[in-house]
């Protein structure tokens, strides 16, 4: 990444501006520019007056008689000519263009301090939401419910079944994600995220296992070693327990 250093000078004063965001650096030429522009559009520059030298008078020559040539010739005087002294005027700063000055150098310090302050500011990163975790203490405090819009589907089923335990709420939770959501294999953790969605209620692996035993549910075998946790599918006996026993 590339530094870009400005560098500025008033009498014994030198502020240093340093970046490398190239943004910075663009706006900041584009006001000084704009700037300078319009300094120059409001003071224009006096034009340099120019020294006229006098002309100087030729003094017409006199013809002195033939006679008087033998005579010695007046000495002619010798004329100092003394150079112009040339004075170099010192450009003096005008209050525009030293308030222009304290405007950037003002500029930059803040420039420099919200850098800095940039720099010491943390990110603070969000926790990641473990469901397993969420879901483990909902099982352990049954009271805990979502609040999210219930399953009015799901519900209205339960309704039309006489419900009486639940080992019924397993079965008919069971025909649901089969038949309605057409899920070929389902978990526990899904029976339970089902039915604490929207019954507050929540099965335990004894009674997922009374199902197995009696043959309603049968667990789905692992052939790949990928899944994490059990996957079980709705037998035809547990088809018919929820048609005719509920």
């Amino acid at each position: 990444m590339s530094n870009y250093t400005f560098t500025f000078r008033k009498d014994n004063i030198v502020v240093d501006f340093i970046t490398s965001d190239k943004e910075v650096v663009e706006r900041q030429f584009r006001i000084w520019v704009d700037a300078a522009s319009e300094y120059a559009l409001t003071h224009p520059a006096k034009p340099k007056k120019q020294v006229v030298q006098a002309p100087v008078e030729e003094k017409p020559e006199v013809k002195k008689p033939v006679a008087e040539v033998t005579k010695e010739a007046p000495k002619a005087e010798a004329v100092e000519v003394k150079p112009e002294k040339s004075e170099e005027k010192v450009e003096e700063v005008s209050p525009e263009t030293a308030e222009v000055f304290d405007k950037a150098s003002s500029l930059l310090k803040t420039i420099n301090s919200i850098q800095g302050e940039n720099e010491d500011v943390k990110v603070e990163e969000k926790p990641v939401v473990d469901f397993d975790a969420v879901l483990e203490k909902t099982i352990e405090n049954p009271t805990f419910e979502p609040a999210r819009v219930k399953d009015q589907v799901f519900l209205n089923l339960i309704n039309s079944k006489n419900t009486l335990d639940k080992f019924h709420y397993l079965m008919i939770t069971a025909y649901y994600l089969s038949e309605f959501e057409k899920l070929e294999r389902f978990s526990l953790k899904q029976i339970n995220a089902k039915l604490m969605h929207n019954m507050s209620e929540l099965i335990d692996h004894s009674m997922l296992q009374e199902a197995i035993n009696q043959g309603f549910i049968e667990l789905v075998p692992d052939l790949t070693g990928a899944s994490e946790v059990g996957e079980y599918r709705l037998t035809h006996a547990g088809e018919d327990f929820f048609a005719n026993k509920i």
